[in-house]
């Protein structure tokens, strides 16, 4: 993170520069933050919480002596007390936009800040029906109304000959995405000539001119109010040594997501023929994850669309014959059980893939550009673009949280027009559609489950007839003069907030009931939203009690009969099985058996892992070696831990693991070869894991040279083929490409004799 690297920290070793602290005690997290603390004669400060930090209680606090260093660094310029005189901000607002110096980011390291603007965002109205809900008293009124829609909500744009894909940006105060887009060409296409604008502070740039590259809008510029102007934000960026990152950016190619309860669950009036078509493929799998190579692979992440493979994924692609090894069999029959209660709580492989949501750009050039105050864009309204997808005519755009009946389907229309200008793998959407308010999402890289899945699209479509979005007016947070009591104050707020995950729940609830009351959802719907929102506003509607008590009728009950493996839940803590869509998938995928089946992969041989595959370890030191790593793999098994929100101290233990042995024994490679005998070939124990973390690459370095580069596996024996040129298509070895070929003459021959039969008679 851009925090990291300005602390100057390197990466898999363990710092106590900055220190975060789960609360589980009220008076302690009170005190630390108020006073801060001593660790190791260094006293901490609280530094930030990000909104999910916040909701898992937890905080991050910083040697005060390095945020004293770094305060205008991280801070661009600005400190608390410039803050405070411009009248302060919501506390938990800053410590959220604060946080953004702890994403997980690449640097940029030729952003050039001269190169950037900022300019106001474009907001319409559109007109159409919705159900409007007064927070007030929860009434529902369904209406066609004017709802404000802010287009570019965390979007911006950057040139082509920058960047060809979307990728989401890290700057002091500043987030969002950065959407490729020619605006050059916009200008030179419609506007005859350069075009002046004005950012959000009044002053006028020519875009072509002044070579603007990068165009960010307002409300990626979180804390814009407290700059005089766009010039003093970039003295302080250059002068403080501030720096720009990268995450997220847009691959080229896409594997196919997966379906969630949520989403499936809403579909309520779906068949069991319907069910039983959007779960092939997760059959097939199932079916096959024992016995086809290519899905093994798949199921182990190692395959091309995996662009952040570890080592023991690399190996598995550059060697299937590991497949064989008693580590992979176990954790391939480990994974093929998860998999199946997957499926049984709605993960189906499905004709879909995750990607980023994008304004209609075009329209924000024809308004930022042209002066259009409705400009009209190229998509109408219920059409969407993306070329993902250029063979179907209607998708189906989800997106999580999914909790009332989010299924936008909608015209994925393709043409030479909007290719000129769209020319990313994201999706497109529409400035004349609310198709925001019903997916609920930004564009400050919010990304939706497009799905192609006809059956899926059919049903959904079925499902949403009566359907039009849920409009509510959200709360605006009040600004705070920051010290630390207010710090404390509202982060203690925002903890006592509540859970989202206890609405959601609630709602999964009554669509597996008996009795689906759907004005129940929407509002359980807007109150989980306010929920997402307390941590930076700290309001949140109080229910009626009338609607409470309808409310309560379903929390009394127990969750869904398939949450047993969608959550881990006991018997005893569900429902029994009804008949709601997911509860169906217990029959409707049946429960396969582990035969797994070598016929594919060949002949594993353990050697070709290692550097010296003449390494006699009966001498003392790989000895030493061996009972060592045994001990330092016992330890560890009490040592790794995992919290709930998926962070864990894996990497560090087997980092120190890694380290120890090193230090002990020196030559990592000798070490490697070492276990790899040991641990493949004397013990070959189904306990490898530790092992692979450590040292999986110098096996993927020993298989490199150990390989052939110019062999392949045949795709249907798994022995090794040598291609007697690098553009050689060769499939088979001789042996099966010959048995295929009398398959296939014999196949010919009997079509050939059921042909001439029919023309004879």
């Amino acid at each position: 993170s851009s925090l990291t690297r300005t602390l100057n920290m390197v990466e898999n070793q363990l710092y106590t520069d900055i220190i975060i602290v789960q609360t589980y005690y009220y008076d302690v997290i009170e005190s630390i933050v108020k006073n801060g603390f001593i660790y190791n004669g260094e006293k901490y400060k609280c530094f930030t919480a990000s909104a999910g930090q916040i909701r898992t209680k937890k905080t991050v606090f910083i040697k005060e002596s390095l945020w004293n260093q770094f305060e205008k660094t991280l801070m661009c310029g600005l400190t608390i007390n410039s803050i405070n005189q411009k009248g302060g901000v919501n506390v938990n607002k800053f410590l959220a936009y604060l946080a953004l110096f702890n994403s997980a980011t690449d640097l940029w390291n030729d952003f050039d800040i001269d190169k950037c603007i900022v300019v106001d965002d474009m907001e319409t109205l559109v007109n159409d029906v919705v159900d409007y809900i007064d927070y007030n008293d929860y009434t529902i009124t369904r209406k066609n109304m004017d709802v404000p829609i802010a287009h570019t909500d965390g979007c911006g744009m950057i040139l082509p000959k920058l960047s060809n894909k979307n990728f989401m940006v890290r700057l002091p105060w500043v987030k969002g995405l950065l959407a490729a887009f020619p605006f050059d060409k916009f200008i030179n296409t419609y506007c005859g000539e350069d075009v002046v604008v004005k950012d959000i502070y009044g002053k006028e740039y020519s875009i072509l001119k002044d070579d603007i590259q990068i165009i960010f809008t307002k409300s990626q510029f979180k804390m814009y109010k407290y700059y005089d102007n766009w010039d003093e934000y970039k003295k302080y960026f250059k002068l403080y040594k501030c720096t720009a990152g990268k995450c997220n950016v847009e691959e080229n190619q896409f594997d196919n997501a997966k379906l969630n309860y949520q989403m499936l669950q809403t579909l309520s009036d779906i068949s069991d023929d319907e069910l039983q078509a959007i779960s092939e493929k997760t059959k097939t799998d199932l079916k096959n994850v024992s016995s086809d190579r290519n899905t093994m692979l798949k199921i182990f992440k190692a395959t091309k669309y995996n662009k952040l493979k570890n080592p023991f994924q690399e190996c598995l692609m550059m060697y299937p014959e590991l497949l064989q090894d008693v580590y992979t069999k176990e954790t391939l029959k480990d994974i093929k059980n998860s998999m199946q209660k997957d499926a049984w709580s709605a993960k189906l492989e499905i004709n879909g893939t995750y990607t980023f949501l994008i304004p209609d750009l075009y329209a924000f050039c024809e308004w930022l550009f042209l002066n259009k105050v409705n400009p009209e864009g190229l998509l109408k309204n219920k059409e969407v673009y993306c070329k993902l997808f250029s063979n179907y005519k209607k998708l189906d755009c989800l997106r999580s949280p999914h909790l009332y009946i989010e299924h936008a389907v909608r015209y994925n229309t393709i043409d030479d027009e909007k290719s000129k200008w769209f020319i990313t793998n994201g999706i497109y959407t529409s400035v004349h559609d609310l198709i925001s308010k019903v997916l609920q999402f930004d564009n400050d890289g919010d990304k939706s489950l497009v799905c192609a899945d006809e059956t899926i699209v059919k049903v959904a479509e079925r499902n949403t007839k009566e359907v039009v979005p849920l409009y509510y007016e959200m709360k605006k947070a009040d600004a705070q003069i920051i010290n630390n009591e207010v710090i404390f104050d509202g982060l203690t707020a925002a903890y006592k907030g509540g859970r989202i995950g206890e609405i959601s729940n609630l709602i999964t609830k009554i669509w597996n009931s008996e009795n689906i009351n759907l004005d129940i959802i929407k509002l359980l719907c807007m109150e989980n939203n306010f929920t997402i929102d307390y941590a930076k506003t700290l309001y949140k509607p109080v229910r009626p009690s009338s609607i409470h008590n309808m409310v309560r009728s379903y929390d009394i009950h127990k969750t869904p009969y398939f949450f047993q493996y969608a959550k881990k839940k006991t018997v005893s803590q569900v429902e029994i099985i009804n008949n709601s869509c997911v509860n169906r998938l217990k029959t409707i995928i049946p429960e396969t058996r582990f035969d797994f089946c070598t016929r594919q992969l060949g002949k594993f041989n353990y050697k070709l892992l290692m550097s010296d595959q003449k390494l006699d370890i009966n001498s003392d030191l790989p000895k030493q070696i061996i009972n060592e790593f045994s001990n330092l793999t016992k330890k560890a098994s009490v040592r790794l831990n995992q919290q709930e929100d998926g962070h864990s101290n894996y990497d560090y233990i087997y980092g120190d693991i890694l380290n120890k042995m090193i230090y002990l024994f020196g030559d990592k490679t000798y070490i490697a070869d070492v276990l790899i005998k040991q641990l493949f070939y004397v013990r070959n124990t189904k306990r490898k894991i530790i092992f692979w973390n450590c040292f999986g690459d110098v096996v993927l370095n020993n298989l490199k040279s150990n390989l052939k580069s110019n062999t392949i596996m045949c795709e249907n024996c798994g022995k090794r083929v040598e291609k007697k040129t690098p553009n050689s298509n060769i499939k088979y070895c001789k042996r099966c490409a010959k048995q295929i070929k009398l398959e296939n003459d014999r196949k010919i021959q009997k079509i050939r004799y059921y042909n001439n039969l029919a023309n004879v008679n």
